[in-house]
């Protein structure tokens, strides 16, 4: 119970309290901590319900502090920065076009609590057997989330969600953010985006419970909240080798929320071709049985493990020289499995092919290696 009660009073200290909110009753300034729907005005006592000008979700802004001349350094510098990225990209890319962008994103926050009844797996090892066993168990659910989804299309900017951690959040006026950058609109649907980010949070709370066989369950989502943020971004466009690329810096910490270069050619082919050979001659590695010929489990586990680390090799250098040739980097790139892509989808069927070939050979190795084991003990 104290740890409860001190992770609550943590939590709140790091509330964020939104000024500049006047009471219609009586003008008096009021300050509002996020996430409260109704309150009472101190002064005369209205009960008010906290809505935007038109009477729906509330909107806020981030207040941008970064200015262009910044945004586009610190774009200069991500340019420069790492191997991966094709040599003399910062010396020789020219800045295009640079602007503001005020992008909205739906910011979803809810509380999940219950319980989850059910069964875990577990394993105990008596002698030369182990034997698989599960264990009643009941789960207590209590996690916070606090998200955003993009409320407008951003596949051209690639940023699909921001950090709102720390950033000074205010009443948005659309006039003073439109004088301010360019001012996208709200597209996608309040209700979608709401219930999809709810059934988000309680598939990510039932996931931490970690219950293999579940019986019952009871989850419910508190404090439920949506609102929109409009968030700064500066687009920075550049050319390198009669191509334009794009780099997105955040307009509140100077962050890089996306950025795609070419890549590095000759960094690639060297990854790819080491991580190719480091990885074949882990998969294949035929003598790990013979590291201690009188402990045949011992040789067998460095082998497995040897395997495993080989195909983790295989799969990253090819991924490496396959899409190598573009590099995309960012805070802003999320994973989302609404969002994926068809290109996506079948590139990742390619690498699942290739894959499977190679744990077919690692695969054949590995069989090779016992029966080999087998007769050497004879």
């Amino acid at each position: 119970m104290e740890e409860t009660i001190t992770q609550q009073a943590i939590r709140l200290k790091k509330e964020k309290v939104i000024k500049g909110i006047t009471c219609p009753s009586c003008n008096g300034e009021l300050d509002l901590a996020e996430g409260v729907r109704t309150l009472n005005c101190k002064f005369c006592g209205t009960l008010l319900v906290a809505k935007d000008s038109s009477g729906t979700t509330m909107r806020f802004n981030v207040v941008r502090k970064l200015k262009r001349e910044d945004a586009i350094n610190r774009a200069y510098g991500w340019l420069g920065s790492g191997l991966s990225k094709a040599k003399g990209l910062r010396a020789n890319s020219k800045i295009t076009e640079a602007y503001l962008a005020y992008i909205p994103y739906w910011r979803v926050s809810a509380d999940a609590v219950g319980w989850i009844f059910g069964q875990e797996k577990k394993t105990r090892t008596s002698g030369n057997s182990t034997e698989t066993y599960y264990e009643d168990v009941e789960k207590r659910i209590m996690s916070s989330f606090d998200r955003t989804y993009a409320a407008c299309e951003v596949s051209e900017l690639g940023v699909k969600h921001v950090n709102l951690t720390g950033d000074e959040i205010v009443p948005a006026n659309t006039e003073l953010l439109q004088a301010d950058g360019m001012l996208f609109n709200v597209v996608s649907s309040e209700q979608e985006a709401f219930e999809h980010a709810l059934e988000r949070f309680k598939d990510e709370s039932r996931a931490t419970a970690k219950v293999d066989r579940v019986s019952f369950e009871h989850i419910d989502l508190i404090r439920k909240n949506i609102s929109i943020v409009y968030y700064p971004l500066w687009v920075i466009r550049y050319s390198y080798a009669n191509r334009i690329y794009q780099v997105v810096v955040d307009g509140e910490d100077g962050t890089i929320c996306y950025g795609k270069a070419p890549g590095n050619n000759l960094y690639r082919a060297v990854v790819g071709i080491i991580g190719m050979a480091a990885g074949m001659f882990l998969t294949t590695l035929l003598g790990a049985f013979a590291i201690a010929k009188s402990s045949a489990k011992f040789s067998f586990a460095v082998f497995i493990f040897a395997f495993i680390i080989g195909i983790v090799l295989i799969r990253g250098a090819y991924k490496k020289f396959r899409y190598g040739g573009e590099i995309e980097e960012g805070t802003g790139i999320g994973e989302d499995s609404k969002n994926v892509s068809i290109s996506q989808s079948m590139s990742e069927g390619t690498t699942g092919e290739v894959m499977s070939v190679a744990k077919n050979v690692a695969a054949s190795a590995v069989v090779g290696a016992v029966l080999g084991s087998i007769f050497n003990s004879d």
